[in-house]
């Protein structure tokens, strides 16, 4: 079962009458975002079957580099019709320079995917300007900018294991699964390079965010190059990672606070990205267990045991770990071996992991659609959605109360009036320029504030409609009370059932993560890591096919990889 292939509009699949979606009470809680896990629909994931599907051409067209690792590599990429060349320029850094943040003055690998031809005069220009980063200036030929560095815990590690002849040891790479770490990946028109609305219809990096996971693809790629260059400037007769090992290594990543307002500003992409979801485990719910189904999905039982298991690791608050989820695993198919022969087997699946813990429930929501075949070209149309709406202030304040008594009704439940609701608010930092939340009684936002306390603005509104004439329009309203424009303007925005998260940003109870890993999951990234209530470690493209495999094996079973080696 798909979603329909005949409807483009999201809103008409949303309010067909014949399908049955979660609600979004459940959906949109904090709890239910923060356990969310990758699934077919994450970026990393349609992009490799993208490349897969249409044989893209990849190949390493030049690799200089020194004793150390030291110089660039170009990749060039023949995707339908379309040139492109990925450039990484790598050097050494002192250990102590090493930052997961955004904030840094200097990396070991800065890196550009551009589109178009390579010549020499381009390289130096990219030679010139990729390595600043935010201080370049550069041209629509370039679609992406990233940078990283090499993991200080692992990458010497593992030269000096291949340069003796050897393999790495799982018990010495715990849960890590990366050579290197990436800490951002500039896109859509920053620092002069092509905006995502440069992309013609039909272009292969049209849908969104598929540019930069291209890069970041090919970034987890220079990892693999590096490594092994460097052991082999070591040792002439340094061992390659083997088979195992070869496609186990994903791409660090970490994030902060930055999530947070993007989540907040953009409605739109979180209602599309979520009833994308919804609407696909709706349809998996109403199939009936053939046999054919039953054993795909019981082979995804079998890997998520391995791959969990295999890791291994304790609780990462505020979520299970590895060993957690691995027992979990086993309890689902425990709970699926005894539902199989029912008519219905996915969907009395589905409402027995309801009730259980939130991250089973999410975790078995992942799982159940995999058994979903929705083609990509239907799922890209949906991504697309216009973020500007033009609102229509004609609209008298008996209709904004309206809006709100019937879409917001769950604001009730986040006591907004109380002293914590209004603890924090979120500002741009004058010195990184990164999004941050400072405690209100401690410094005053002086209008620096960054206005995603939609809870707390439309809970103010409130009061004012109320002690308006219902027939006011809304234009008049404004007049009269312009502080309320942002709020209004959310509830005439009508993004959808899914578009706002059941919670109050600025609440000191307020836990960051949540948002976050709903983000990073959606990207495509998974093993989880948090380092306070505020940021979290990551990985992204662990066990996937490195490019010199397109066409070569399955282009989708690459998530949880059993760790080589791994306990199980």
């Amino acid at each position: 079962m798909t979603i329909s292939e005949e409807v483009s509009e999201l809103s008409t699949l949303l309010n067909d009458p014949n399908t049955v979606l979660r609600p979004a009470e459940i959906v949109m809680k904090p709890a239910s975002l923060g356990a969310v896990r990758m699934t077919r629909f994450s970026f990393s994931r349609s992009l490799i079957r993208r490349a897969f599907m249409n044989q893209w051409k990849i190949e390493r067209l030049v690799v200089d580099f020194d004793e150390f690792g030291r110089g660039h590599i170009i990749y060039r990429i023949l995707a339908e019709g379309k040139l492109f060349h990925f450039v990484a320029f790598t050097s050494t850094i002192d250990e102590a320079l090493h930052t997961d943040r955004v904030i840094a003055d200097v990396w070991e690998v800065t890196a550009a995917l551009v589109e178009g031809e390579m010549d020499n005069e381009f390289l130096q220009f990219l030679s010139d300007e990729v390595p600043k980063q935010e201080l370049s200036r550069l041209d629509p030929r370039v679609l992406v900018l990233t940078r990283g560095n090499r993991s200080v815990r692992f990458y010497d590690y593992l030269v000096e294991r291949l340069a003796n002849g050897n393999q790495p040891e799982s018990k010495q790479l715990g849960d890590a699964g990366y050579i290197m770490r990436s800490t951002a990946f500039y896109g859509n028109g920053k620092f002069g390079m092509r905006s995502f609305l440069g992309f013609e219809d039909q272009h292969p990096l049209s849908a969104p965010y598929r540019a930069q996971f291209l890069a970041a693809w090919l970034f987890r790629e220079v990892g693999y190059e590096s490594v092994e260059h460097c052991a082999k400037a070591k040792n002439p007769d340094a061992a390659h990672l083997n088979d195992e090992w070869s496609c186990f290594f994903g791409l660090g990543n970490a994030t902060g606070l930055g999530l947070i307002p993007w989540a907040m500003k953009h409605p739109g992409e979180l209602n599309s990205w979520i009833a994308i979801r919804e609407l696909a485990l709706s349809n998996v719910r109403s199939l009936k267990g053939s046999t054919a189904s039953k054993q795909i999905l019981e082979e995804w039982f079998d890997k998520a045991y391995q791959y969990f298991s295999s890791v291994g690791g304790d609780d990462r608050w505020p979520w299970m770990g590895p060993d957690s989820l691995a027992k979990a695993t086993l309890l689902i198919h425990d709970a699926f071996r005894s539902l199989s022969e029912n008519d219905f087997p996915f969907n009395d699946l589905y409402l027995w992991a309801e009730k259980q813990d939130v991250e089973i429930t999410e975790l078995v929501v992942s799982l159940l659609l995999e058994l979903d075949n929705t083609d990509d070209e239907v799922i890209d149309s949906l991504l697309m959605i216009e973020s500007e709406k033009n609102a229509n202030f004609n609209v008298t304040v008996e209709d904004l109360k309206k809006i709100i008594n019937e879409k917001y009704f769950w604001l009730n439940e986040l006591n907004l009036d109380e002293s914590e609701a209004n603890h924090y608010w979120w500002v741009m930092s004058d010195n990184a320029e990164e999004p941050r939340r400072a405690e209100r009684s401690v410094i005053d936002p002086a209008h620096r504030e960054i206005p995603i306390d939609i809870s707390l603005r439309i809970n103010k509104l409130i009061g004012d409609l109320y002690a308006t004439d219902e027939k006011t329009s809304t234009s008049e309203f404004l007049h009269s009370f312009p502080e309320h424009g942002i709020a209004v303007k959310r509830l005439l925005n009508n993004s959808g059932p899914y578009g706002e998260p059941r919670e109050n940003v600025c609440d000191f109870k307020h836990l960051p993560l949540n948002l976050q890993r709903f983000q990073l999951a959606m990207y495509g990234m998974d093993n989880f890591s948090p380092q306070s209530t505020d940021w979290l470690r990551v990985t992204l493209f662990q066990g996937a096919p490195r490019v010199s495999e397109i066409g070569l094996k399955d282009s989708d079973k690459w998530i949880l990889p059993r760790q080589p080696g791994g306990l199980i």
